[in-house]
C-alpha cells in the first residue's frame, strides 16, 4: 500500500511530488493540510490531528474521516504517521510519502526533517519528498545508484556515528559528521555510490 501523508507546510508544486500525491492508493492529511490536499484536487481519506487547525464545519462534514489526536508530545506529522502505520495492510506492504512537510516555519520544518530516522524504523520505505528533491534514511550498507556528478548530502544527527563511503567526491571515511554541515554540497563520481554507517544518517538528493 503506497500512502502519502500531507503536511502543513508550503503544499507540494513540483511534479515529483505532486505525482506521488495523485497516485498514492491514499491520502493522509494534517488537520491543518486539509485545504491544501482539496486545493490540490485530492480529498483526504482521512485527517489526522488534535483539531486545532480544523473548522468545526470542515470536522463535522469529515465525520469518521476526522481522527483526534489530542496528545501534544508530538506533532501532527507524528499522529499521521501513527495512525498511518495502525491501518490494516492488505498484501502486508506499505511505503509512505510525507509531503508538504518544508516550506513554512524552520523549526517546524527541521524536526519534520529529523523526525524521519524515528519513522523508518517503524516503516523502511519511508521518505520525505520536496519540491526541491528527497530525504531518506540510511542504516547499515546501502548503495544507490546515480550519475557522475550528482549532488549528495549526507547528515548525521546521532552521536559517535562512524561513516565511509565509495563513489562520492570527498569521501566520508574518517570524517567527523558532528557539525551537521560538514556532509553536505558532496558530489558523485560514477553510476552508484555507497554509504556505510554505524547510525541512521540522513541522505538528500535535489531532483535531477
Amino acid at each position: 500500500m503506497r500512502v502519502a501523508i500531507l503536511a502543513n507546510g508550503v503544499p507540494p508544486r513540483h511534479a515529483a511530488p505532486r505525482h506521488v500525491l495523485a497516485a498514492a492508493d491514499s491520502l493522509v492529511a494534517c488537520d491543518g493540510a486539509l485545504a491544501a490536499a482539496r486545493a490540490l484536487g485530492r480529498e483526504p481519506d482521512y485527517v489526522v490531528g488534535d483539531g486545532d487547525s480544523i473548522s468545526p464545519a470542515d470536522r463535522a462534514a469529515l465525520g469518521a474521516r476526522f481522527v483526534l489526536d489530542a496528545e501534544q508530545d508530538t506533532n501532527d506529522l507524528c499522529k499521521a504517521f501513527r495512525f498511518v502505520i495502525s491501518l490494516p495492510r492488505p498484501d502486508g506492504a506499505l511505503s509512505i510519502t510525507l509531503l508538504g512537510t518544508t516550506g513554512r516555519r524552520e523549526d517546524h520544518a527541521l524536526a519534520n526533517i529529523f523526525h524521519l530516522i524515528d519513522f523508518t524504523e517503524e516503516v523502511p520505505e519511508t521518505k520525505i519528498l520536496t519540491d526541491d528533491g528527497t530525504f531518506t534514511a540510511v542504516r547499515g550498507e546501502q548503495d544507490f545508484p546515480c550519475r557522475p556528478g550528482d549532488a549528495v548530502s549526507v547528515f548525521a544527527p546521532l552521536p559517535g556515528t562512524r561513516v565511509t563511503s565509495s563513489g562520492l567526491a570527498w569521501p566520508l571515511d574518517g570524517v567527523d559528521l558532528s557539525p551537521l554541515w560538514r556532509g553536505t554540497l558532496n558530489r558523485t563520481t560514477s553510476d552508484s555510490f555507497t554509504l556505510r554507517t554505524s547510525h541512521p544518517l540522513l541522505l538528500y538528493r535535489p531532483h535531477q
